[in-house]
C-alpha cells in the first residue's frame, strides 16, 4: 500500500473519531438533531421531587421514621390514631410536588381511622380503660406489654404490637390455604390481648373472656377471643410467646369457622388440640402448649419435638390406639396423646387438605369422628391408624 494511501486512511480514521466524540459531546450536553440527549434520559429516569422520591408523601416527622412505614399494614393502629399531623396515617402529603391520587389516598386513609376510631371505642368502654392495639383485616391484637428482643433485635412495644399483628395475620393466611377455606366463613374479627401485668390480664380476661385467670383464656365459637399475660414469668422469650399465640390462634379460627362451634369438649379433642398443634409446630417447629385449662401449661412431651417422639412411639407400638384418643376432650389428653393428635392431623393435611377442612366442619355440626372420616376421606379409623402408622415410619425422623 503507498504512503499517501496509508495517510488518507489515517485521516479518515481521526475524522470519524471526532464525529462520534462530537456526537457524544453534543448528546451529553443535551441533544443532536433533535434526539434526547444522555442527560435527557437520566432525568427522565430521576425522581422529579427529591424531597418524598415522586411517592407524593412523606414520613411523619412526629413518629420515629423507620415506624411510620408500619401502619401501612394495618387499617387502625391506637399509637399514631390521635397525631394532628399526619391522622393515624403516618405519613403525610409531600408540599414539594402534586400528586392528586396520592393526596386523596392520604385523605381517605384519615378518614377511615377517625371511622374505625369511633367504632373501637367499645374497647376502651369494655376494659374501662385505654389500651395500645391496632386493626388488621382478621384481627384486632392489644399489646400492652413493653418491648421485647427478637432475633437478637430490640424492638420497641409499637413496633411488637404490629409484629404480633402481622403474625396473626400469617395464621390466618395460612389456614385458608392450607384448608382451601372460604375468607367468608369467618364472620368476627378475632381478638388477641397480650398482658404485661398478671392483675392486667386477670381484669381483661374476665372483661373480654367472661372468665378471669392469670395466665391465659381463651372465649372460642361465636365470639373468638384470647388474653394471656406474656411477661417473663410465663414465656422466656419472644419465641415461646410467638408459640403460645400462634397454637391458640388456631383454636380461635378453627371453632369460629362457620358453622361456629367449639368441639374441643365434645369428645373430639384430637382434632381440636391436634390443629392447633400443627399451626404451632408448622410456624415455629415445636409444640410446648398443651391446651389444658392454662395452669397446666408447663407439662410437656420430648421437649416439644412431637415428630421424633410418636416416630418412637410407633416404632416401639407403645402408642394408645387411634380410636380410644379420639374418644377424649381436649381437656384429657396426655402430653403423649397431644403429640399423637397432632400428628393425627399432620397426616390428614399433607393427604387432602380440602378435605380435612369437610371432617373439621362435619365434627362442628356434632357429627361423630367415624362419620366425618368416612364422608371426607373414606377411611375408616382401623383403616387410617394403618396409613397413618407406615406413614409415620417412612417420614418422621428419629431424632
Amino acid at each position: 500500500m503507498s504512503t499517501r494511501l496509508t495517510g488518507a486512511l489515517r485521516v479518515a480514521t481521526c475524522l470519524v473519531g471526532l464525529c462520534v466524540m462530537t456526537v457524544l459531546f453534543a448528546s451529553a450536553q443535551g441533544k443532536t438533531d433533535g434526539q434526547p440527549g444522555v442527560q435527557d434520559a437520566l432525568d427522565d429516569d430521576a425522581p422529579s421531587c427529591r424531597k418524598c422520591k415522586s411517592t407524593g408523601r412523606k414520613l411523619c416527622s412526629e413518629h420515629p421514621r423507620h415506624e411510620c412505614p408500619l401502619e401501612d399494614a394495618v387499617l387502625f393502629c391506637s399509637e399514631v390514631a390521635d397525631c394532628a399531623e399526619c391522622g393515624g396515617a403516618g405519613f403525610v402529603d409531600c408540599t414539594h410536588c402534586e400528586h392528586e391520587s396520592v393526596e386523596g389516598e392520604l385523605s381517605t386513609r384519615r378518614a377511615d381511622i377517625a371511622r374505625r376510631a369511633e367504632k373501637n371505642a367499645w374497647l376502651a368502654k369494655e376494659l374501662d380503660r385505654s389500651v395500645r392495639f391496632a386493626e388488621t383485616d382478621h384481627f384486632v391484637v392489644i399489646w400492652e406489654m413493653e418491648g421485647m428482643k427478637v432475633d437478637k433485635q430490640r424492638k420497641s412495644s409499637h413496633e411488637m404490637l404490629h409484629l404480633t399483628a402481622a403474625r396473626m395475620e400469617q395464621v390466618f393466611e395460612l389456614y385458608l390455604e392450607k384448608l382451601e377455606a372460604r375468607e367468608g366463613d369467618f364472620k368476627e374479627k378475632a381478638l388477641v390481648a397480650v398482658w404485661w401485668l398478671p392483675s392486667d390480664q386477670v381484669d381483661g380476661s374476665a372483661r373480654l373472656c367472661g372468665n378471669a385467670n392469670k395466665l391465659g383464656v381463651k372465649l372460642l365459637s361465636s365470639k373468638p377471643r384470647y388474653s394471656v399475660c406474656g411477661n417473663k414469668q410465663n414465656f422466656k422469650d419472644d419465641g415461646e410467646l410467638h408459640k403460645n399465640l400462634v397454637h391458640n390462634v388456631a383454636h380461635l379460627l378453627l371453632s369460629h369457622q362457620r358453622p361456629s362451634y367449639w368441639i374441643g369438649n365434645d369428645k373430639k379433642g384430637w382434632a381440636d388440640a391436634g390443629f392447633a398443634h400443627w399451626f404451632e409446630f408448622e410456624l415455629a417447629g415445636r409444640c410446648n402448649n398443651y391446651c389444658y385449662e392454662e395452669q397446666n401449661t408447663k407439662r410437656n412431651f420430648k421437649g416439644g419435638k412431637f415428630k421424633v417422639g410418636v416416630r418412637k412411639l410407633v416404632a416401639t407400638g407403645k402408642q394408645p390406639s387411634m380410636s380410644s384418643v379420639m374418644q377424649k376432650k381436649t381437656g384429657e389428653l396426655t402430653p403423649p396423646e397431644h403429640a399423637l393428635a397432632f400428628s393425627y392431623i399432620d397426616y390428614l393435611m399433607q393427604r387432602d387438605g380440602a378435605a380435612l377442612n369437610q371432617l373439621l366442619r362435619e365434627l362442628r355440626q356434632r357429627e361423630e369422628t367415624r362419620d366425618a372420616l368416612r364422608n371426607a376421606f373414606e377411611l375408616s379409623i382401623f383403616e387410617l391408624e394403618e396409613l397413618w402408622g407406615a406413614w409415620v415410619l417412612e417420614t418422621y425422623p428419629t431424632r
